[in-house]
C-alpha cells in the first residue's frame, strides 16, 4: 500500500521486500512495504505476531543474516540509501544515527557487565570517550530515565523489569540518535509500568527531537503514544492514518477486526452486576 509522502521525511522506505530462502521454497516476509516517518515523529508499526513488523526494523538496520535477504525496494535515511551503504559506512550509522531497542531488555544487557562497562563500551567505540568521559554521560542519561546515578556499578540482573527497559532506553539515547527504534518495549510489563514507560518515550521525544518508529501488536497502546500508524497483515501494510483516525475511524476490515478483538469492559461489568444479582 502506497503512502502520501510525510512532510520532512526522516526515513523513507519504498516497495521494501524481505525474503527468507529456505531448502522449502522462497518466503516473503515483507511484501512491497512502503512508508515515511517524520522528523520528530512517532511512528506506529502494528500488527499480530509473525506479520513482519520485527523484520522491517531489522532490514532498516541491515541486521539481516542468512536466510534473511533484502531483495528489493529502497530504504532511504536523511538523503542516504542505506541499501547502498559498505558495512562499515553502517556501522558508523548504527547507534549514532539509529539506535535500537530490542523486545527483551534482559537479553538487551550484558549479564557479566556492570552497567557503566555497557554505557562505555558505545560511547568508546563512537565518540572516543575515556572512561571518566563515559561515566559522566551515562550518570547524565541515567538521571534522564528516573534510575538513581549510585546504580551505574549494579549488574542488569539487579534491576526489575521496568528498570531494565528504561536502561536500554538510556544506552540507545547515549549517541543522540535521530530514529529510535523500539520494537515491543512494554512487552512482558505490568500496565502501571508501560505507561510509565510510554510517558518517558514521549517526554524524552519532546526534549531531545528524535523521531521514534514504534512496533508492538497492541493497537490501543500503540495509538496512545503515536502521531500515525501503520497496520500490517502477513507482510503488507494495509492502512496508514494518524492515531485518532485509526482509533475511532479504521478503515481496512483488519484494522476494524483488531479493535473488535478487544472486551468491552462496559459489557463486562454488566455481565458482572448481572450475575451478582442473580446469585443473589
Amino acid at each position: 500500500m502506497e503512502q502520501a509522502f510525510h512532510p520532512e521525511p526522516l526515513v523513507s522506505i519504498r516497495e521494501l521486500e524481505v525474503t527468507y530462502v529456505t531448502d522449502q521454497g522462497d518466503f516473503r516476509a515483507v511484501d512491497n512495504v512502503s512508508f515515511d516517518i517524520g522528523k520528530s515523529e512517532i511512528f506506529g508499526l502494528a500488527g499480530e505476531s509473525g506479520c513482519g513488523k520485527s523484520t522491517i526494523a531489522f532490514a532498516i538496520n541491515r541486521l539481516h543474516k542468512p536466510p534473511a535477504l533484502i531483495t528489493h525496494g529502497q530504504i532511504h535515511y536523511d538523503g542516504l540509501d542505506l541499501l547502498t551503504l559498505s558495512e562499515r559506512e553502517m556501522g558508523i550509522i548504527r547507534w549514532k544515527e539509529i539506535a535500537m531497542v530490542f523486545q527483551s531488555a534482559m537479553n538487551s544487557l550484558n549479564p557479566v557487565l556492570p552497567l557503566k562497562e555497557q554505557f562505555a563500551d558505545v560511547m568508546r567505540h563512537h565518540l572516543g570517550y575515556s572512561n571518566e568521559q563515559a561515566n559522566d554521560r551515562a550518570e547524565k542519561l541515567l538521571d534522564l530515565v528516573n534510575i538513581p546515578r549510585d546504580r551505574l556499578s549494579d549488574y542488569p540482573h539487579q534491576f526489575s523489569g521496568g528498570m531494565r527497559q528504561r536502561l536500554v532506553i538510556a544506552i540507545a539515547l547515549s549517541l543522540s540518535p535521530k530514529l529510535i527504534i523500539m520494537d515491543e518495549p512494554t512487552t512482558a510489563l505490568d500496565v502501571v509500568v508501560q505507561r510509565e514507560i510510554l510517558q518517558q518515550i514521549y517526554q524524552l521525544r519532546k526534549e531531545f527531537d528524535f523521531s521514534v518508529l514504534f512496533i508492538t501488536h497492541d493497537l490501543a497502546l500503540m495509538t496512545q503514544l503515536c502521531d500515525r500508524v501503520a497496520v500490517m497483515r502477513k507482510g503488507k501494510i494495509v492502512e496508514v492514518n494518524s492515531s485518532k483516525e485509526i482509533r475511532n475511524n479504521p478503515q481496512h476490515p483488519y484494522t476494524q477486526q483488531l479493535w473488535a478483538s478487544f472486551p468491552n469492559i462496559h459489557e463486562e461489568a454488566e455481565h458482572i452486576r448481572v450475575t451478582e444479582d442473580i446469585a443473589l
